[in-house]
């Protein structure tokens, strides 16, 4: 070979090598959340929404939270339904919980069940060991690996190409949090602790790893601002110092409200937006489809979301 040549040659080797590495870096998952909810019709729905999602063949999917609605019964037998709906995901399904799915038992039409021991129930059934749920199912670093959080086997963190992932229990109905005098509110004050931790915990790991974004699963659409009744105060307050200093984008991906938005809700100290940070709610309720997130390295967004509408729903 001509020695003028060579350089071309290592030259054009690196670009290939370069191009093939960008793009297997690159990946997709999907979202969903807040269905079923009217049962028993919406399981043929449910069906489809999995089937739909089994053929796009997605690192992984996340169901950020009601997997039932308000009213209805909080029984074993329909949380053992949901999750042998769950294992038919034929890749690794992550599950948060949602208000719905334990403190809003507490209704009458929901069974009058005692909220704490629901938790208990769904962290038995959908938490039965450090991995996901779905098949195959993917490991987990779970909270309740550290000591003085024993119980919080729903928190999460995983990681995929230099992304961070991570499941926080924030949810719907105030976070839990009850602003009646005779409220004692124990159970929200040690998982807002738990959930501060975790959140940091996340950041920390991003940036020990440098990370190229994190994502952030959630149930509850926060509300911004900084009331004592806002159940969300404190984490919003978390979220926004960690989102200043980790600069790097974050996607937030919640439900509750059932209606698909994007939006940018953080600001920093200069009361401008806080451009790293993106807000993304699912559909839900009534309409059952989901959302693919595309993970591209090229993208200085790196997050490209899209809507997945499920044909028949």
């Amino acid at each position: 070979m001509p020695k003028h040549l060579f350089p071309l040659l290592c030259l054009s080797l690196m670009m290939i090598i370069f191009s093939c590495t960008s793009k297997d870096d690159n990946f997709r998952f999907f979202a969903m959340g807040d269905m079923p909810y009217h049962v028993p019709e919406d399981y043929e729905r449910l069906e489809r929404v999995i089937a739909s999602i089994n053929a796009e063949n997605p690192a992984f999917t996340v169901h950020v939270g009601d997997f039932k609605a308000g009213n209805h019964p909080c029984t074993d037998e329909y949380f053992e339904n949901m999750y042998q709906y769950f294992q038919t995901f034929t890749h690794p399904l992550i599950l948060t919980p949602g208000d719905n799915d334990w403190t809003d038992c507490h209704r009458e039409k929901a069974g009058a069940f005692d909220p704490e021991e629901r938790l208990q129930k769904v962290r038995k059934i959908y938490y039965k060991n450090n991995q996901s749920l779905g098949q195959p199912a993917m490991d987990l670093l779970t909270q309740n690996t550290y000591d003085g959080f024993e119980k919080y086997v729903e928190n999460a963190i995983w990681e995929k190409n230099g992304i961070l992932f991570s499941t926080i229990h924030v949810i719907g109905s105030n976070n839990n949090f009850k602003t009646d005098s005779a409220a004692t509110n124990e159970e929200f004050y040690e998982r807002d602790a738990a959930n501060l931790f975790w959140l940091g915990e996340a950041f920390d790991q991003a940036k020990s790893k440098d990370s190229d974004g994190v994502v952030l699963f959630i149930h509850a659409g926060l509300k911004y601002n900084d009331s004592e009744t806002n159940g969300f105060r404190n984490f919003i307050r978390k979220l926004r110092e960690e989102a200043i200093a980790y600069e790097k984008p974050i996607l937030l991906v919640y439900g509750d409200h059932h209606r698909f938005l994007v939006e940018k809700p953080l600001r920093g100290n200069d009361g401008r937006v806080l451009k790293n940070f993106t807000s993304m709610m699912v559909f839900g309720d009534f309409d059952m489809h989901a959302v693919e997130i595309r993970v591209d390295k090229k993208d200085k967004n790196l997050f490209q979301i899209h809507q997945h509408f499920v044909e028949g729903n």
